[in-house]
């Protein structure tokens, strides 16, 4: 029987150590955690702030949510921080009100924003 170095014996283990951790690495690496989806956001806009609302109800409504807005005459845009994430890549949502000239709310704009490296 032939007698095999020591550096072999390592990289065989080292080998399956490696084979071991990659899955659950991968898997932690892939793992993305949502708060708020889009259709979720939708479904919530369209049911709480209906075609017609008045401009103080909006704001009252994002108040509430604890959503930071900016009011900028006949449109509000605002930010939903961390609707989802994952290890690397933060998801952000911006919403934006529009209103006709007597301040009631005629339509919104969803978007997602990915910041990360």
């Amino acid at each position: 029987m032939t007698k095999r170095p020591f550096w072999l014996y390592a990289v065989g283990c080292f080998a399956i150590v490696v084979a071991i951790l990659a899955f659950p690495v991968r898997t932690w690496l892939k793992s993305q955690q949502t708060n708020l989806t889009d259709k979720q956001a939708r479904e919530m806009l369209n049911r709480e702030l209906t075609i017609g609302t008045d401009k103080s109800r909006v704001k009252e409504f994002l108040d509430a949510k604890y959503w930071a807005y900016s009011d900028r005459g006949s449109t509000i845009q605002a930010m939903v921080r961390d609707a989802g994430h994952s290890l690397l890549i933060r998801t952000d949502i911006q919403v934006q009100f529009f209103f006709d000239a007597n301040g009631k709310l005629v339509s919104y704009q969803l978007q997602d924003f990915h910041t990360g490296p």
